[in-house]
């Protein structure tokens, strides 16, 4: 998700811009030369091709192509070379490492509760304390998972 959100102003490179409603532009954080415009919008373009890439996921299924919502995905599942992704009762693998795939989604979204899982936090319905500070995660469809205590830390952080 982009943060945040610039107005920039074209100026040649010493002038001075006045704004002329501070209504129109009251957020005025860069006065930009024309010669820089190229390189600015090419980056703007980098990040809303980034921010659409990671906002929805493609998987194959059978002779088609899934594009997931992140909301839609309920947990993320470690599979050798391969993620599985729960969906609503169903599974689709994509081929991703753990890592990666821990990368594209969002992290105000999904936390990472073990080497081989990953949940929707909006998905968890309980956290039952285990053995030495790990938990038993509970979703809303009724499925557990095992946390481990190295990532506890992570749990506990939706709890505070």
């Amino acid at each position: 998700m982009i943060e945040s959100t610039r107005v920039l102003m074209l100026a040649e490179d010493d002038e001075q811009i006045e704004t002329p409603d501070a209504r129109l532009a009251p957020d005025v954080h860069d006065v930009v030369a024309p010669s820089r415009i190229d390189a600015i919008a090419r980056t703007v373009v980098d990040l809303l091709r980034a921010e659409r890439q990671r906002s929805r996921i493609v998987v194959r299924s059978e002779r088609r192509l899934l594009f997931l919502r992140q909301d839609e995905i309920d947990w993320v599942e470690a599979a050798g070379n391969y993620v599985r992704l729960h969906v609503r009762g169903s599974a689709h693998v994509l081929r991703q490492s753990m890592k990666n795939m821990e990368a594209r989604l969002d992290p105000q979204m999904f936390v990472r509760i073990h080497r081989s899982a990953i949940v929707n936090v909006e998905h968890i319905r309980e956290l039952q304390p285990w053995l030495h500070g790990e938990y038993v995660v509970i979703l809303d469809d009724g499925t557990r998972l095992s946390a481990s205590r190295v990532f506890s830390d992570r749990l506990d952080a939706l709890i505070d």
